[in-house]
């Protein structure tokens, strides 16, 4: 089962493959995200590894890691034709810090995965079962119990989908030549965005979401940068900024940024 699928992107990207992190400085079993005291103890060690000045960006970070875990089922159903299986019970939640960041990730402890047929009526039904079954039964407790733990609301995690799903869409292409391979991603996103509002417990798909860019200072002079649909929270760090394309970010700051980048790449 494991030669048939490439972990390349899925580890690369996400930090998800049976191997795990090299160097995790904290693992515990998926499953403690349905403990709000084991959460919050997970969310304090990571706050601490990017000197993070609350629980908020350890919340969205540890939020959006489930966001990856949706996209690895996406990935691995368009490159080859499979359901992977991600059951917060077979997954190890990992640690790992990178000078002044941390990855954050699973490891698979065991690996299954079932046939799809390549494109029809056959694979839209079993893959929007799977992905139906896979929020409410796995993914939207932990994401709601993350939030809680962290006493912030949920929305700061599931309103982050939108943009980033459109950020992969934008790179993917980058590391994966096959043209079948990104037609079937496309075709597999359109499916995920049928999903009615329910399965996710939320008023509307978080899926949903017109990707609108703006320029890009380290890419002049016709580079464009998708602007995040929600704030990531990375700013809540010691001697933390906003990202350039956060939302949140006045038209002022961003121009006063730009030109510092701008500024920054002449000298």
């Amino acid at each position: 089962m494991a030669q048939e699928i490439d972990f390349t992107i899925l580890d690369t990207f996400f930090h998800i493959s049976p191997q795990g992190a090299e160097h995790p400085v904290f693992e515990m079993p998926a499953t403690a995200f349905l403990d709000k005291e084991r959460s919050r103890s997970a969310l304090l060690l990571g706050g601490e590894l990017v000197q993070a000045t609350g629980m908020e960006l350890a919340a969205s970070f540890v939020g959006m890691s489930f966001f990856n875990l949706c996209v690895a089922k996406l990935i691995v159903a368009a490159q080859c034709n499979r359901l992977l299986d991600l059951p917060l019970t077979e997954l190890t939640f990992q640690l790992e810090p990178h000078d002044d960041h941390a990855h954050l990730g699973f490891k698979l402890r065991e690996l299954n995965s079932a046939a799809l047929p390549e494109d029809g009526p056959a694979r839209k039904r079993l893959l929007l079962d799977d992905l139906t079954a896979y929020f409410q039964e796995e993914l939207n407790e932990a994401i709601e119990t993350v939030a809680a733990s962290a006493d912030v609301k949920s929305a700061m995690i599931w309103n982050q989908f939108g943009g980033q799903i459109h950020a992969i869409r934008d790179y993917l292409p980058l590391y994966e030549q096959r043209q079948d391979v990104l037609e079937r991603f496309e075709r597999d996103f359109a499916m995920l965005k049928e999903l009615p509002p329910e399965v996710f417990n939320r008023k509307r798909n978080p899926f949903i979401h017109k990707p609108r860019y703006i320029d890009d200072p380290w890419s002049p002079p016709e580079g464009k940068m998708l602007l995040r649909s929600s704030c990531c929270m990375y700013d809540c760090r010691v001697d933390g900024e906003k990202c350039y394309n956060c939302p949140r970010m006045l038209p002022e700051e961003r121009e006063e940024r730009r030109q510092e980048v701008l500024a920054a790449s002449q000298s």
